[in-house]
């Protein structure tokens, strides 16, 4: 999703931001197809035949790069030294967008179902949806909002790794020790559990330090070894969802359904660096329709996010379409046309004042 603060500054930074914005806009089209097959095979999943079964959790692993690249384009434009970042910013400017957004479709996403399910429609129950935000309980892919309320919260630190912290910035990590690990986490004395989580033992701050070494270019790939580490990584992921599948073998899960795979991180860190290593030939500035097309899409890609999973459900839960008895030819269709409808609305909401705020 497009990183709110992104902006460009000299010729060698403007190809690096292209390269970030022709990621993004790949990675929105990887979480789109994840999305879409992984629905569809969890929604048909009695009626598929292991080689179905097997392909279509292949493809749903192979795209698990998108969000992994998206954190390392947060940590190439928000760990930038240049950048000025303050606490002010953060939660004015990042925080607000990720909060308001995880409202907004929480009640639109609660507004949704009710309709759909053709449940009693009330201002108790739609605000329900505001309550499943808190707790978890709204649409699955809204944990990546949760994540960058994590990451944004403990940005500061992230950016002062090798530096000494101000008292101010000490006093602000202690408190956000206290919200996280003391005060929410006695909600569960009233049976209800918090969403929010900081990341102190996950793997997506390394995606963040990843995506500024590359930047700026603390870590070297050449091209070659970029291209082998994303192509070694995608060949190691199919041939373990074959294993996993054809044995089968449960375990594998582990390296499988996980963002701290060695070979996502292979796959991620590889595709990163092709696009983004900050080599001025690595990204030009767009010179085609193609190239305009992919910043459209970079431009939209937060909204298309919150919006596409709309798509997704009315038409493969509600209307109960099934790409596997219509066709498989029909998956690139509901894939680029819910790529290219999420981006219309997108365009369309930011036009609304406001919106843009958040989308």
């Amino acid at each position: 999703m497009k990183d709110s603060s992104t902006e460009r500054s000299g010729t060698a930074r403007g190809a690096r931001v292209s390269g970030l914005s022709y990621l993004r806009a790949a990675a929105c089209v990887a979480i789109i197809t994840l999305h879409t097959v992984n629905a569809a095979e969890i929604l048909y999943r009695d009626r598929l035949s292991l080689a179905q079964l097997t392909a279509s959790m292949a493809v749903v692993y192979v795209m698990m790069w998108a969000v992994p690249c998206f954190v390392m384009v947060s940590g190439a434009l928000l760990l930038d030294p240049a950048r000025e970042v303050t606490l002010e910013k953060i939660f004015r400017k990042y925080l607000l967008r990720v909060v308001g957004a995880l409202l907004l479709f929480g009640l639109i996403y609660r507004g949704f179902d009710l309709l759909m399910n053709r449940e009693p429609f009330s201002l108790l129950s739609l605000l329900k949806g505001l309550a499943n935000v808190f707790t978890g309980q709204s649409w699955a892919h809204l944990w990546y909002l949760y994540l960058l309320v994590g990451l944004y919260l403990l940005l500061p630190f992230y950016r002062m790794v090798a530096k000494e912290s101000s008292e101010r910035l000490l006093r602000y990590l202690l408190l956000v020790y206290v919200v996280f690990l003391s005060l929410l986490p006695l909600t569960r004395m009233a049976n209800v559990e918090s969403a929010f989580y900081i990341h102190v033992s996950t793997i997506y701050p390394f995606y963040l330090f990843a995506g500024y070494a590359v930047s700026s270019g603390a870590l070297r790939l050449s091209r070659p070894a970029a291209a082998g580490a994303a192509l070694g990584g995608t060949v190691l992921i199919v041939l373990a969802a074959i294993l996993r599948f054809r044995l089968p073998a449960e375990r594998l899960d582990e390296i499988l359904a996980s963002y701290s795979s060695m070979f996502v991180i292979l796959q991620s860190v590889g595709m990163f660096s092709l696009l983004c290593s900050g080599d001025e030939t690595a990204a030009r500035r767009p010179s085609s329709a193609f190239g305009r097309l992919l910043l459209f899409i970079d431009e939209n890609s937060f909204g298309v996010y919150l919006i596409h999973m709309i798509w997704i459900r009315l038409l493969l839960r509600y209307l109960e379409i099934n790409p596997y008895e219509i066709g498989l030819w029909l998956f690139p269709v509901l894939i680029l046309g819910n790529l290219a409808v999420s981006c219309l609305v997108t365009w369309a909401l930011r036009r609304i004042p406001g919106m843009k705020r958040i989308l």
